[in-house]
């Protein structure tokens, strides 16, 4: 072998000694999210609607039972994207190696009416980091309707390019129990109000579009929310006469916060799920946990935390920047994010369905009041 032809081949096979990790590595920091439990295929789609009253637009990301699709859905836009791997300090082009298991405006399934689940994100995040739990619930036979509620949420990029960044609607100089008390009164007056505001619009889509009209039960309505999330869901379901059941992801039942301001009592239906580190601290059980007198379940994951919930844990353990995937909190948070959707699904199966619940009404995995 010429001197030539021995130097390309050696250049050759230092490019592949290099290259080949590399490559191993770019395949496997991928994220293929959980495959929903249900039997129902799943579509999604994001609307914006328009509240002229409020001079107010909200962007409503769907998820639904849904006829088999051709065009996966994208995790999350690329702006959203951007936005939340500054946050979470993700590699920046993270959400595209995220795969859902949602197909992108497919149609909806022939059965139904389908029960309504309202789903509320908590403060500073976006509803996408919730795909899996919509995922999930959509796949059991739920039609799944997330708004984003700006300035709470993180960012709320809409379909013309423009944007709303989070921002403080609490006065940020103030005392603690000021500033608890406008964050009250932003949960009463402008969340739940958002939550009143897209019932009204679902109950027209459903009468009037084409797409949904008979595939939503608009008689049959349960809310989801974490953090702050969880607070408008526990507010919205004693409020709002339209629905019936609603589960709390460890979220105050104290708008604002203030230990001397009366918890949200609830007479319907009620799933408050804690982390471990929430339900150990003292009083909190007392303080957060009201619901009825029957039909209310306490739940306490074990290693779990308060985005536990979400699908943080699975997703920085994939693309965190300078970190490596890690086999033991990746179980942890798989074992979380399944067994809330699984709760949650059996939940709302019991109050919407008539299902059996056998995981809620066993004493021995959960306390039940």
């Amino acid at each position: 072998m010429n001197k030539p032809v021995l130097w390309a081949a050696l250049l050759s096979l230092l490019i592949l000694v290099i290259l080949t990790p590399l490559a191993a590595q770019n395949r496997q920091a991928t994220l293929q999210l959980p495959s929903p439990t249900g039997c129902h295929a799943v579509g999604t789609m994001t609307v914006v609607l328009r509240d002229a009253s409020r001079n107010r637009d909200l962007l409503v990301t769907f998820w639904y039972p849904s006829q088999r699709g051709s065009v996966v859905a994208p995790y999350m836009d690329t702006k959203t994207a951007a936005a939340i791997a500054e946050d979470w300090n993700l590699q920046g082009n993270f959400a595209d190696r995220v795969r859902t298991n949602a197909s992108l405006g497919a149609p909806m399934e022939n059965g139904g009416p389908f029960p309504l689940l309202l789903l509320e994100h908590g403060s500073g995040v976006v509803p996408a980091i919730y795909t899996i739990l919509a995922e999930g619930l959509a796949s059991h036979g739920f039609v799944v309707a997330a708004t984003n509620h700006p300035p709470d949420s993180l960012i709320a990029v809409f379909p013309d390019g423009h944007e709303i960044r989070s921002q403080p609607y609490w006065p940020v100089n103030a005392d603690r129990r000021t500033q608890g008390i406008a964050i009250g009164r932003f949960a009463e007056e402008v969340l739940v109000a958002d939550v009143r505001f897209v019932l009204d619009k679902l109950e027209e889509m459903s009468a009037r579009e084409p797409f949904w009209h008979g595939h939503i039960d608009m008689t049959k309505i349960g809310i989801v929310g974490h953090s702050m999330g969880g607070t408008t869901a526990a507010l919205a379901t004693k409020e709002e006469r339209r629905i019936s059941a609603g589960v709390n992801l460890d979220g105050s039942t104290f708008p604002g916060m203030n230990d001397d301001v009366r918890p949200v009592q609830l007479h319907k239906p009620l799933l408050f799920i804690a982390t471990e580190e929430h339900a150990s601290e003292p009083g909190t059980r007392a303080r957060e946990y009201s619901g009825s007198e029957s039909n209310t379940y306490y739940v306490t994951v074990p290693g779990s935390d308060h985005l536990s919930f979400t699908d943080k844990r699975l997703v920085q353990n994939r693309f965190l920047i300078e970190s490596q995937a890690n086999n033991i909190s990746w179980e942890s948070g798989l074992l979380t994010v399944e067994a809330t959707r699984s709760l949650i699904a059996e939940f709302f199966g019991k109050y919407l369905k008539g299902n059996p619940a056998p995981s809620l009404d066993l004493p021995v995995h959960v306390d039940q009041k």
